[in-house]
């Protein structure tokens, strides 16, 4: 019942909460849960959500379980989940139990994820299609998941990696030989300061004082770039 919900916050643009709207309730770390596991969120709602439909208070019963399911989730978060099943309940309880899936999926977007939405904080600062849960910079379009790299020091794809793509432009700095091609000799020449923990020159190419595998997976990135 409650997979579209996150499917669509970590999928699809999220409206921003307008001036009015309560203070968000689901902190950084819930993001951060919503983010990483989201499959086990929506197991672990679904089944509070199905448990809690006939019980004579449902959103209590959903807070109840969903706290013992969920236990790093904040109060303020989980009730925010209690929230929306209780709109299921109210709004979408016939379509989903007797309609296809699509029209139970479409009465929850419409009658309840932009109060859900409002309540947890769900938001699209920089308008770039993806919202604050798995967005490490919201702030910058040039930053979320896929996101392609822009060679300018920063983590372009939200993957906590600095690859090759998003290394800020410093000439060609894995073109060791200085023949305008990255290829076989310059592998080569790696190789020879592959191990150095100190002074490894231009072969510590992630800055990290090392000459490592790191730094290998940077250079293989740039084999045959012409620079």
């Amino acid at each position: 019942m409650f997979s579209l919900l996150l499917k669509r916050l970590t999928l699809t643009l999220a409206l921003a909460c307008s001036v009015f709207a309560v203070q968000a309730q689901c902190n950084d770390y819930d993001l951060m849960l919503l983010c990483d596991s989201a499959a086990q969120v929506d197991i672990a709602t679904s089944s509070a959500g199905l448990d809690c439909a006939f019980d004579p208070d449902p959103a209590g019963c959903f807070t109840d379980e969903a706290t013992i399911l969920l236990p790093t989730m904040s109060a303020g978060c989980i009730d925010c989940f209690a929230q929306q099943a209780n709109c299921v309940l109210d709004n979408c309880a016939t379509i989903c139990a007797f309609g296809s899936t699509e029209s139970c999926d479409a009465c929850i977007y419409d009658n309840c994820q932009l109060a859900f939405e409002d309540c947890a904080g769900i938001v699209d600062n920089d308008n770039d299609t993806h919202n604050n849960i798995c967005d490490c910079d919201d702030n910058n379009p040039l930053q979320h998941p896929g996101a392609a790299g822009t060679n300018e020091g920063i983590d372009n794809n939200c993957n906590g990696l600095m690859e090759a793509s998003e290394m800020a432009e410093v000439g060609c700095p894995t073109d060791f030989t200085g023949d305008g091609l990255v290829g076989a000799a310059d592998l080569v020449f790696f190789l020879g300061y592959f191990g150095c923990n100190n002074n490894c020159g231009a072969a510590d190419l992630d800055g990290d004082g090392l000459a490592g595998v790191a730094d290998l997976v940077i250079l293989l990135g740039t084999i045959g770039l012409s620079c």
